[in-house]
């Protein structure tokens, strides 16, 4: 039996038996964070990781609303991602070049012209490694297109040195700065994991008592607990109180 089942199997009362368990989330302020929720043939009983509990007996519904929600939680990558040592080059080549372009005798043009040609550079620079790396596939053609890349590149090259509204050291500096994070990402390609944020459909529960309380829990989408709940109340026998279940989903 795994933990979280076992702290849930000691809140159960003598003859009370599980109709169904599911992993979710407390949203209430007094007790919040994950938890084993479940409806058994008398209560709604969830427990958290720390042993505190929520329960709500089915003779105290009068309502439950449930609502489709999409949360976005960023998951950290593993300890070899380079990622975010990636970015960081790139976010730091990004700043460097901001500070020489501010300190020098450029306008605007031609700071945004430096720049360009270099990011020109440094993508044709790209597709004729690739291509020239490549496996047999398509090896036919590969010394025309590596050809043609290497005439690119040296009129890309010749154009940021004749140019007179190209700084020519700032071009220098986000070529060599560009093609060496390249360089990193493909020699890093298997370590790079993408920005971990991933995107969950939860239904949120609300589960109203006739005191005027209100319940809230969070449970996976793919989950069809709202309506085992509600067919567990409709089930319940014990109580004369007359209780309405609203299921409310909305996108």
């Amino acid at each position: 039996m795994r933990p979280a089942e076992e702290r849930f199997t000691r809140h159960l009362v003598e003859g009370e038996s599980v109709q169904n368990l599911v992993p979710g989330t407390l949203l209430e302020d007094a007790v919040r964070g994950t938890a084993a929720v479940g409806a058994t043939d008398r209560r709604i009983l969830c427990v958290s990781k720390t042993g505190e509990f929520v329960d709500v007996g089915y003779d105290y519904i009068c309502s439950i609303e449930s609502q489709r929600r999409a949360r976005t939680e960023y998951r950290p990558g593993d300890e070899n991602d380079r990622l975010l040592s990636l970015l960081g080059g790139i976010v730091g080549l990004a700043a460097l070049a901001f500070v020489v372009a501010a300190n020098v005798p450029v306008d605007a043009f031609g700071g945004s012209l430096s720049v360009g040609l270099a990011a020109a550079t440094v993508g044709v620079a790209s597709a004729v490694e690739h291509v020239r790396t490549q496996p047999s596939i398509g090896r036919a053609y590969a010394p025309v297109f590596v050809g043609a890349g290497i005439f690119s590149l040296l009129a890309l090259v010749g154009v940021a040195l004749v140019a007179p509204s190209v700084y020519v050291p700032l071009y220098l500096l986000v070529t060599v700065g560009g093609c060496g994070l390249v360089a990193y990402a493909a020699r890093h390609r298997t370590h790079l994991s993408g920005p971990g944020l991933e995107r969950h459909r939860e239904t949120h529960l609300s589960i109203n008592t006739i005191d005027g309380e209100t319940v809230r829990i969070a449970i996976d989408a793919e989950i069809d607990f709202d309506r085992e709940l509600s067919a567990c109340v409709h089930r319940y026998e014990g109580s004369t109180i007359d209780r309405a279940i609203v299921g409310t989903p909305t996108e």
